[in-house]
């Protein structure tokens, strides 16, 4: 990115105003405290990366009368070309409109793009860097000077070296191993002393110990008489339950001896009065499925009689099938031939189609089919079209450029039209001059108190002179009558007596004396009159002096004489902007006289090549490529029409060898049924008689299901029948009335056996009568009683315990109430936690500065050596070859500068001004690697005020060899800066006001 103007809206003290910064790779701007260089910076800043919020430094550069805030910056980007980048007051800094070549916008995330993602901090700790970074040298401590270099070199700020002197600070205001000051030893002695406070406080309460002691001993008894007594509860409450359970224990007994009485049943089956009636059940169903059997083998007999198929038909039905199984290909065929018959005609027509179209009229085929299409003429032709669509590019190109040089060019005229239009008329600006002229004059003449006393002077030489004036008039007055008289007197005297020649003499003298007197009293008048005109002169300049509206006109005057000044010299760049558009225009003609002879030579190589494909030689060569592709079209058409062609006589055969396979299977047609709809039907009617045959063979294997099924069921029956009489038998009984005499005795016995089973379950399952043998139920109530008193016993006991821990606690609690012990263990507990917060803080800190230290170790060993390597470069360069190199020593932050004489010097050793100048070099190395990529501008406010002229003019040198990859803005208020500076100078006033000036030196 390369800046080349900045249009300023509204942005501090300037308003409306267009600043060019040069062509070349590396500005200055010039001017006095005030004159708004840091304005400017601050503005390419906003421009670049957003306008200030309100609570931002830069804020104080809004305008205050309502002006529109921001501007316009024009830059010059790789691959893309001249930009204007605007931004004006809005939300987030004001929203970034970006003008693109060819009338395209983009907006912010392009600009992001550009400026690979920095912040406005970053570019300036990177790129825009002032005497901030001089001035901090200036205020660290010598053995601190090389560790605020290598911190400066990682980000070009002294941020880093600002952050890990508070972490290292903070960490030794809370804890030092052997301190005593910090505040975590303070308050870990604070909290040994309490510890030893509550230790004394402890041992002066021993009293209290023994009696927290009886108290502990009476409440650990106490929990044991409560245990005990919660044991003899439950052992009194399972008695209590097992008393419940004696009338369960009486009921037993008696079913055991209703048990006894009964008839023995051991030989009646399990449930078998139900499997009697479960057999005499099963048996029944199965005689009526044998009876329903037998009725439908009858049926099923009848009805395969009445299922005798045709046979004759069904030997058909395997060729029927066959034809059948083709029908599909056989209308698939007649689609085809239909098909076919379609496509030959529609191929035939489009064949005419194209060859009018090609050649206006129909063309003979063959003739046609014989045009020489080959892959040279295709080439040829290819060749020919791409020529002609460069040609027809070239011709756009030019048009574009031709358009676009002379809105140009239009545009410029315009400008400079306008601008001679603005420009003052000779005589006026002659006029005003003079008229500056003269209030300069009168405004740089005496004050009013000197001009009054001036005036009084006058005054007074002018009355002096008037006097001595009248005086000497009289006294020379007397003095030539005098003479006058006596030299009549003789001129008549000599008349009288003849003597002419005295006579002559004495006119002549006479005459003399006359004029004498004449001069003397004109010489007198002009003296007074140059008096009476100085006392005029005064008399304005005092009134002019004393009106305050002569100051202000002077100072308009001034304004509207720069303004013109500012107009012409606009009119003479849009001039020569003008001239260079006019050029650019007649090379654009030269290069459309060159595209008509290659548009010429293109008609006369196409030549041959539109003969051989039967074409006009009149024909636009750039429309070629598609006549070629409509030829070969044309070709392909008559091509498949011919295999059309030949398909469909295939087809006709297939569709004869079809029909005459049909007529030996198919008897004569009756009616107007087609050929698929007789083999279909007579195909139906051989599926009807298999059919018939299918059904025939189900019924008969029916049949034999059934006849096998019915044989199964006489089986079952008998096997019923048998069973039946078994279960008589193993149950005793002759009968089956006797059987169920049996029955009932086994479910009373069974009934009386559950009964049993439940109270033995009922009994077992109790706790309360777990592990009790008979003779234990005897002794239940006497045990009952025996427990009742033992609790009663253990609740007396118990009381009285709890008696005792009462008594022991409020004496206890009185204790407690005298505070010394109880205050110091609360005010161990508070100390405790206050010194684990401090802890965990200078953890915190300690984390942190762990952190950074390994991020700074990582700077150390990935980004350093490639920073070093650039920066002795500029180094040795700024010191004239005195230093030759510089080091990084391992495990320290700082840097070694080695002498051309092999001497070493840690950065804290070097001179001040030295120390600077290894300042600049990493910063500007710093720059230069970034900038690898991203090709941003460096501005520099001031960054070598306090080097001598030597050193200021090699960083000069310096900056013009860096400027050679990167754009480099330099600011400055020192005349001997600007004055040894090589390239484009911009002149800031302090009005405001802005003037140009460009000075290539020689030296």
């Amino acid at each position: 990115m390369k800046l080349k103007e900045c249009i300023i809206y509204g942005y501090g003290q300037f308003i409306g105003k267009h600043i060019l910064i040069g062509e070349g790779r590396s500005s200055l701007f010039y001017g006095q405290n005030e004159a708004g260089k840091s304005t400017i910076m601050s503005f390419i800043h906003s421009i670049l990366f957003g306008l200030p919020q309100k609570n931002h430094p830069d804020s104080k550069y809004e305008p205050k009368n309502g002006e529109v805030f921001g501007g316009t910056v024009v830059a010059e980007i790789k691959d893309t070309g001249l930009v204007r980048i605007e931004r004006v007051r809005g939300k987030s800094g004001g929203n970034a409109v970006i003008s693109l070549p060819g009338g395209r916008t983009a907006g912010e995330e392009l600009l992001k793009e550009w400026l690979g993602g920095l912040d406005r901090t970053f570019y300036q700790a990177v790129f825009s860097f002032d005497l901030h970074g001089l001035q901090q040298i200036e205020k660290v401590k010598e053995e601190e000077i090389g560790k605020f270099l290598y911190m400066t070199s990682m980000v070009g700020t002294d941020a880093v070296y600002k952050l890990e002197q508070r972490l290292s600070k903070e960490q030794d205001r809370l804890f030092k191993p052997n301190g005593k000051k910090p505040v975590l030893n303070e308050k870990l002695a604070e909290l040994k002393q309490t510890a030893d406070a509550l230790k004394q406080a402890s041992i002066r309460n021993s009293e209290y110990e023994d009696m927290l002691n009886q108290k502990a001993e009476a409440d650990e008894e106490a929990g044991k008489q409560e245990t005990r007594l919660q044991t003899l509860r439950q052992k009194q409450s399972q008695l209590s339950r097992a008393v419940s359970l004696l009338p369960l224990f009486h009921e037993q007994n008696a079913i055991k001896e209703e048990l006894r009485e009964l008839p023995d049943t051991s030989r009646f089956p399990a449930e078998g009065l139900s499997r009697l009636e479960r057999l005499k059940t099963e048996m029944e169903p199965v005689k009526a499925r044998t009876s329903r059997m037998e009725a439908q083998l009858r049926e099923l007999t009848e009805k395969a009689d009445g299922l005798q198929p045709e046979m004759e038909l069904l030997h058909k039905e395997a060729a029927l099938q066959e034809l059948k199984d083709q029908i599909a290909g056989y209308e698939a065929s007649i689609l085809e031939k239909e098909t076919l018959t379609f496509k030959v005609q529609t191929l035939v027509e489009e064949a005419e189609t194209l060859s009018a179209d090609l050649y206006g009229t129909s063309m003979d085929y063959k003739e046609l089919a014989a045009v020489d299409t080959s892959v040279s003429i295709k080439t040829a032709v290819q060749e020919l079209s791409e020529l002609s669509k460069t040609l027809v590019i070239q011709k756009a190109q030019l048009d574009e450029q031709f358009d676009r040089a002379r809105e140009a060019l239009d545009l410029s005229e315009e400008r400079c039209a306008s601008l001679t239009e603005e420009r003052m008329a000779p005589a006026e600006r002659a006029f005003l001059e003079q008229e500056l002229a003269e209030l300069e004059k009168a405004g740089t003449g005496k004050k009013a108190e000197d001009l009054q006393n001036e005036l009084r002077d006058v005054e007074q030489e002018l009355a002096s002179h008037k006097k001595q004036a009248a005086g000497a008039k009289r006294r020379l007055t007397a003095g030539i009558l005098v003479i006058l008289l006596i030299l009549s007197a003789g001129f008549i005297w000599s008349v009288l007596n003849g003597q002419w020649a005295i006579a002559g003499l004495l006119a002549a003298a006479a005459a003399a004396a006359g004029f004498l007197f004449q001069n003397k009293g004109s010489a007198t008048d002009s003296l007074a009159a140059h008096l009476q005109k100085r006392k005029r002169m005064l008399e304005e300049e005092l009134r002019r002096a004393e009106r305050p509206e002569s100051m202000k006109r002077a100072e308009e005057l001034k304004g509207r004489l720069w303004k013109d000044e500012q107009v012409k010299q606009m009119a003479e760049v849009e001039k020569q902007r003008a001239e260079q558009e006019s050029r650019v225009c007649d090379r654009v003609i030269a290069k459309y006289e060159e595209w008509e002879k290659e548009q010429f030579r293109l008609n006369e190589k196409a030549k041959p090549v539109l003969k051989n494909l039967l074409l006009p030689e009149t024909m636009n060569v750039a429309s070629l490529s598609r006549t070629f592709q409509l030829i070969e079209e044309c070709k392909s058409k008559i091509s498949d029409w011919q295999k059309a062609e030949k398909q469909l006589e295939a087809v006709k055969g297939r569709l004869a060898l079809f029909e005459g396979k049909a007529s030996g299977v198919l008897p004569a047609a009756a009616g107007h049924e087609s050929l698929s709809q007789r083999i279909y039907g007579l195909l139906n009617a051989a599926r009807q008689e298999n059919e018939k045959q299918t059904k025939r063979a189900a019924v008969i294997l029916k049949m034999e299901e059934i006849q096998e099924e019915h044989r199964e069921q006489i089986h079952l029956l008998l096997q019923k029948q048998e069973e039946f009489k078994n279960l008589l038998s193993h149950a005793g009984a002759v009968d089956e009335e006797a059987f169920r005499e049996l029955s009932g005795y086994e479910q009373k016995r069974s009934e009386l056996n559950r009964q049993h089973a439940w109270i033995r379950r009922q009994l077992e399952g109790s706790q309360a009568a777990e592990n009790m043998q008979e003779h234990d139920w005897i002794r239940l109530e006497e045990k009952l009683q025996e427990a009742s008193l033992q609790t009663e016993q253990t609740e007396k006991r118990l009381k009285e315990l709890q008696e005792r821990a009462s008594v022991l606690h409020t004496k206890l609690h009185a204790i407690e109430e005298d505070g010394s012990y109880s205050d110091r263990l609360h005010e161990y507990g508070l100390q405790q936690e206050d010194a684990r917060q401090t802890a965990k803080e200078w953890l915190v800190k300690t984390a942190a500065r762990d952190f950074l230290l390994r991020t700074i170790d990582y700077h150390r060993t990935v980004r350093m050596p490639k920073l070093i390597r650039q920066t002795v470069v500029y180094f040795k360069e700024l010191t004239e070859g005195r230093y030759v190199n510089v080091f990084l020593p391992e495990e320290e932050q700082t840097f070694i500068a080695e002498r051309a004489d092999g001497s070493r010097f840690k950065a804290g050793e070097l001179s001040q001004a030295t120390s600077e100048q290894l300042y600049l070099s990493l910063r500007l190395a710093l720059a230069a690697a970034m900038n690898e990529q991203l090709q941003l501008p460096i501005l520099i406010d001031d960054g070598f005020v306090h080097f001598d002229s030597g050193r200021t003019e090699k960083m000069l040198e310096l900056l013009t060899s860096v400027s050679a990859g990167q754009q480099v803005l330099l600011f400055t208020c020192q005349e001997h800066i600007a004055s040894r500076f090589k390239g484009h100078v911009t002149i800031l006033e302090r009005a405001g006001a802005t003037a140009e000036a460009v000075r290539e030196t020689t030296r």
